[in-house]
């Protein structure tokens, strides 16, 4: 699988499954937990897409926090400690908080239906952007959704490319506003070769809907693979202002001004990927080629065997390896 495919996976699972952040773990039972739930609107039902929900210590303190995806469902797994609590309130809905005690159990489903805050109501007023995507996200047929989750299931889960196009192809037909399934089946273009089809079907993506982050930060990514920096900066800065947080718009970003050789706007980007996603291991590898440049041996060195702890057979594992030897065979090993 391409470098571009399996970070492009990574943003089409954020349309399809929650992505928790690296939690502080303390205090495990002596089981693997899981916690799985849905973020609702009170009143339609309608799920809330690309919700924020916090898990804290019932004591207090921050543990992890999720996203919601296109069916309002996030998932925090192997939180470690035992007794929860679970928070959501986003913009224009009235807070909500539950209580999860896996002291005993494994696991728990938690459901949220959310009001409007006083003052607005689905019909009006200004909803902020959790309610925004909801309307949005309510609009979607519900055979359409059966089609995307079985696509997402069939490309992600069973890695069958063929059949998962299929069925988000026959998504969209029902529903030709689909952005997610836009996204997705671009992913699965790519993944058989359909380059062009894959190009065409995510401008069209960012055509119909032009606040959407993923749709943008796909395009970059794309546009980076066929060399088209240029078009690749301009779509990528576009989803990361729509998404400041999204590690993939940074990381691509970053690889779009080395490739332009604007080192030095590569590397706040290329460090702030590596903050919110530490595992992203072909990251590492480019903070240690700017910090070559900024003739930084030691944390070039660092940077290189971090890549090499979380990918030791990777693809760029070679050359990482050569670049550790040399590095240290210099006297660049840090104390």
């Amino acid at each position: 699988m391409s470098n571009l495919l399996c970070f492009t996976l990574v943003l089409a699972l954020s349309v399809g499954a929650s992505v928790p952040s690296i939690a502080m773990q303390e205090h495990r039972p002596p089981h693997r937990t899981i916690i799985r739930g849905v973020v609702r609107s009170f009143g339609n039902h309608a799920p809330l897409e690309h919700v924020v929900v916090t898990l804290e210590r019932e004591s207090g303190g921050f543990i992890a926090q999720a996203e919601t995806d296109g069916l309002g469902k996030f998932t925090f797994d192997a939180p470690g400690e035992a007794v929860f609590v679970v928070r959501v309130r986003p913009t224009g809905y009235e807070e909500r908080v539950q209580r999860v005690d896996l002291q005993t159990n494994s696991s728990d489903f938690v459901t949220f239906e959310l009001s409007p805050t006083k003052g607005r109501d689905d019909s009006g007023g200004a909803p902020g952007p959790g309610a925004n995507l909801s309307v949005k996200t309510a609009m979607i047929p519900e055979k359409a959704r059966q089609e995307f989750t079985k696509g997402r299931e069939l490309f992600i889960d069973h890695k069958d490319a063929d059949s998962a196009i299929k069925h988000l192809q026959k998504a969209i037909k029902i529903y030709d506003k689909y952005t997610d399934a836009y996204v997705l089946v671009a992913m699965a273009y790519m993944e058989v070769g359909k380059v062009s089809d894959a190009q065409s079907t995510l401008e069209k993506a960012v055509s119909q809907d032009a606040t959407s982050a993923e749709a943008n930060i796909a395009l970059g990514m794309l546009l980076n693979h066929e060399k088209n920096f240029v078009a690749a900066e301009k779509s990528l800065s576009r989803g990361l202002e729509l998404n400041p947080n999204a590690p993939q718009g940074h990381y691509e970003l970053a690889k779009t001004y080395w490739a332009l050789g604007r080192w030095q706007e590569a590397e706040p980007h290329v460090q702030r990927a590596i903050e919110l996603k530490p595992d992203m291991a072909p990251a590492h590898v480019l903070l240690g080629n700017v910090a070559l440049r900024k003739g930084d041996n030691q944390r070039a060195l660092a940077e290189f065997k971090e890549y090499l702890r979380l990918e030791p057979t990777g693809p760029m594992a070679v050359g990482a390896g050569q670049m550790v030897n040399k590095l240290e065979q210099q006297g660049g090993t840090p104390h």
